[in-house]
């Protein structure tokens, strides 16, 4: 691992640790990314100190890791932001830590640590709130007694309510992160219930974040705000934010009309297909450095000045959003474009990424590398399994393609295999190497497994089989305990800053939150029956993906190849190509032409499910 110092950084993995334990010295770990700016700053200046240099290599093992090629350390070892150091003893348990520091404070910080070494006594954590203790019988946990159906979605309601910031839009106040998750649920619930303080929460929140952090210039959008007010952006940008807001904008242009959130949604995905997409690759690459100097520049200069630096790295689960995003894109606005990219990027995925043994890998390699030669070749992590399996399941919807179906399922089953827990949902890292990690320690986070609860409903209903739903409803249980307010099951005190974040702005209970609404009000199932052979089959699809609809799951059922299918749901299938729009178990009249489609969408039958029941399935 090349850094611009004499610093002998080692890599993450038992050598480290078994000299620490040989040596009698404590680790040193750096966590850093190449779009951090300031973890470039860190580079040239305090690790590039002479004292600092000196004082590391005689009195540490120094080990450098980058947060986005490890996901699994940097949640356990982030100390609320980067760059972090954190100082491990060598079991690799954490004695204490900080995050950025100029030259003379990293000095006494190391001076300190290391003169409190060789202690192998107590571990000094970090502090926990006592309202937020996590269960240590973890069989026990998301069992109360017979909770109100929705009161899931209430508590995140009432704990989004109390976080807003009415005055600007968001959750919390400073530093402010763009809250997709939160969005989504505000917009499904608005859908549902027609309550416009609901709307209103989500289109402040969008005008805030578009008014602040959108480049009006190259397009895109910024990571985050220093300030409440998004006026203060961090300038990097990730191709994960990009692909959320693409996609939350996106919808919130078909549920509002409104032209601000089109442009901002598409501006997002023109950004992520002229910054980040590789033609020759099919892939997109991970993020553009923060390139402070450049920001400021006036609009002229920027136009000769040299662009900040790109991180060419092909991440699995970051693609796999841009695609879904991409899908989203071309179901409201119906540019053929974005279907192409987007199926590229999954077969791609799918034939250089996926093992039927260790699942799908984190990293693609540039041309003449293959996938298992990326860092830490045998490391599985469950974000990429399940932001691979909603994209499948967004191609399925898009298209009718039975393989992107049989594809998901795939990556279901052994998802279930691989990061499945025999107490109930899914752990957060695994290696299926026949000699695993000893350092790895798995936790179960809330977001990764709400994401996967929510995918398993959206198969259930596209394959008719309820097994995939009770999995999900049994994922989602276990997490009664600790959302909203915790963002994992695990033993206390790791994932430090997603817990901060947590308490800030609610990301993960947000999806839970979500994926309890899809799974008690039911998605709205639109139901296309006819050939895709056949023109009108076509066009309404087409209509169909246009509308907004909470959780709003699209099906295409060929009459030929899913005869049955189409008559266990009680569906006639030789009549002419069919939209049926169904909730609850009822159903709409079928629907033949796409201007009736249209009338769907500004109808919104579904808010108040009970207008269903006036229909017969």
């Amino acid at each position: 691992m090349s850094v611009d110092s004499s610093i002998h950084w080692m890599e993450w993995g038992d050598g480290a640790f078994r000299r620490a334990q040989s040596e009698d010295k404590p680790v040193l770990l750096a966590l850093t990314a190449t779009w951090c700016h300031w973890c470039h700053v860190m580079d040239q200046t305090s690790y590039s100190d002479p004292q600092v240099i000196s004082l590391i290599d005689s009195r540490f093992i120094p080990v450098r890791v980058d947060v986005d090629q490890r996901p699994d350390i940097s949640h356990r070892y982030n100390q609320g932001g980067f760059p972090s150091v954190a100082v491990l003893d060598d079991r690799g348990e954490l004695i204490t830590g900080r995050i950025y520091a100029p030259a003379e404070e990293l000095l006494r910080f190391l001076e300190q640590a290391s003169s409190q070494y060789p202690g192998k006594g107590p571990v000094v954590q970090q502090p926990v709130d006592p309202t937020l203790t996590l269960p240590t019988d973890l069989s026990s946990a998301g069992e109360p007694d017979s909770p109100e159906p929705g009161s899931e979605v209430i508590s995140v309601l009432r704990r989004l309510t109390e976080l807003y910031d009415a005055d600007f839009g968001g959750f919390g106040f400073e530093p402010k992160q763009p809250p997709w998750e939160a969005v989504g649920l505000l917009l499904a619930r608005y859908g549902h219930t027609r309550d416009r303080s609901l709307l209103r929460m989500a289109t402040k929140t969008l005008d805030g974040i578009r008014a602040g952090l959108y480049d009006q210039k190259d397009e895109g959008f910024f990571r985050y705000s220093v300030s409440r007010d998004w006026k203060t952006p961090h300038y990097e940008k990730m191709l994960c934010t990009n692909a959320g807001l693409a996609s939350t904008y996106v919808e919130a242009y078909q549920l509002t009309g409104r032209r601000a959130y089109r442009q901002a949604g598409l501006g997002a995905l023109r950004y992520m297909l002229d910054a980040l997409f590789d033609q020759s690759r099919g892939l997109f690459y991970a993020s553009q450095d923060a390139g402070e100097s450049y920001y400021a520049l006036p609009w002229g200069q920027r136009e000769q000045a040299e662009k900040p630096r790109i991180d060419r790295t092909f991440y699995t689960g970051w693609n796999a959003l841009a695609a879904s995003s991409l899908l989203k894109g071309f179901g409201a606005v119906g540019d053929e474009s974005y279907l192409r990219v987007a199926r590229g990027v999954l077969d791609r995925l799918w034939r250089e990424g996926w093992s039927q043994e260790s699942g799908l890998c984190h990293t693609l390699e540039a041309p003449g590398k293959s996938a298992t030669e990326a860092p830490g070749p045998q490391t599985r992590y469950l974000s990429d399994q399940v932001h691979v399996f909603g994209a499948f399941l967004d191609l399925h919807q898009a298209t009718g393609d039975p393989q992107a179906l049989q594809t998901a399922i795939q990556i279901a089953e052994c998802t279930q295999k691989l990061f499945g827990v025999s107490d109930g949902g899914y752990h957060d890292v695994c290696d299926p190497s026949p000699d695993p990690d000893p350092m790895l320690r798995p936790v179960k986070p809330l977001l990764e497994n709400s994401l996967m609860a929510e995918a398993l409903i959206r198969l259930s209903y596209l394959t008719g089989q309820e097994d995939w739903e009770r999995q999900a409803r049994e994922t989602l249980s276990l997490f009664r305990d600790v959302a909203p307010g915790s963002s994992y099951l695990g033993p206390p005190s790791l994932r430090r800053m997603e817990e901060d974040e947590e308490r800030l702005y609610l990301p993960a209970a947000a999806a839970w939150g979500r994926a309890w609404d899809m799974l008690v009000q039911g998605p709205v199932h639109m139901v296309l029956v006819g050939a895709l052979s056949n023109r009108r089959t076509r066009l309404l699809l087409k209509s169909a993906l246009r509308v907004y609809a909470p959780h709003r799951i699209v099906q295409v059922l060929d009459t030929q190849d899913d005869e049955d299918r189409i008559s266990s749901l009680g569906f006639p299938v030789d009549g002419p190509p069919a939209l049926y729009a169904c909730m609850s178990g009822m159903c709409l009249a079928p629907i033949y032409a796409p201007e009736q489609v249209r009338g769907l969408a500004s109808e919104r039958p579904w808010a108040g499910s009970a207008k269903f029941a006036v229909f017969h399935g």
